[in-house]
């Protein structure tokens, strides 16, 4: 399998995906595909069959928070990694439960994501050197926040606007708000701002 593997990358930054594919091919001698968005994937695993690894970036199109990762892990008979540069660890946590094979950093050297990348299609699970870490570190104070306050709290520490924030979660606004409003109250903060800044020093985000 090492040097047979077939990988997709699901990302629509084309220059990321250019630089990865080459590496791949040419240090690796895997079959590397891309797709652009979640809906390109599936529509190639349909046609292509399912693939040693997917490398599914977090902000691609169709995504909508983590339902692209959970589409995909359906489609695909085999494992899917969740590849990003901004994602927190709440995310990743998310992502682990739900099914993924792992975490790979944007950051991640070429060789390295090639070496992570025969791990996890040998059945392994592949997160960060840092990830596993902080995993080892005394859990820190959760605030009673419910796991759906705390996708809300991650995607506001990303910058989101409620509307936003409701469109990746298929919320409606109001219950954004609301979700809001209970954060900052059992975070002790008077906005938003200030439930960010406290959520990120607690390691929440």
């Amino acid at each position: 399998m090492q040097n047979e593997l077939r990988i997709l990358i699901v990302d629509d930054h084309t220059l990321l995906i250019d630089t990865v594919v080459a590496s791949l091919t040419s240090e690796f001698g895997f079959s590397v595909e891309a797709a652009g968005d979640v809906a390109s994937a599936m529509a190639m695993i349909d046609q292509h069959g399912s693939f040693d690894v997917i490398l599914l970036d977090y902000d691609v199109p169709g995504m909508k928070a983590l339902e692209g990762l959970r589409l995909l892990i359906e489609a695909n008979d085999g494992p899917v990694v969740l590849f990003s540069g901004v994602v927190n660890r709440t995310t990743v946590e998310m992502a682990l439960d739900q099914g993924a094979s792992g975490f790979v950093p944007k950051t991640l050297g070429l060789r390295a994501l090639g070496h992570a990348l025969q791990l996890v299609a040998d059945g392994e699970v592949f997160l960060p050197a840092e990830f596993i870490r902080h995993a080892n570190m005394p859990d820190t104070a959760d605030f009673g926040l419910k796991p759906r306050e705390l996708r809300v709290l991650t995607l506001l520490g990303e910058g989101m606007q409620n509307k936003k924030i409701g469109l990746e979660l298929g919320l409606e606004e109001v219950i954004v708000k609301m979700d809001v409003k209970s954060i900052c109250r059992k975070l002790k903060a008077d906005n938003r701002t200030q439930a960010v800044i406290t959520a990120m020093r607690n390691g929440l985000i």
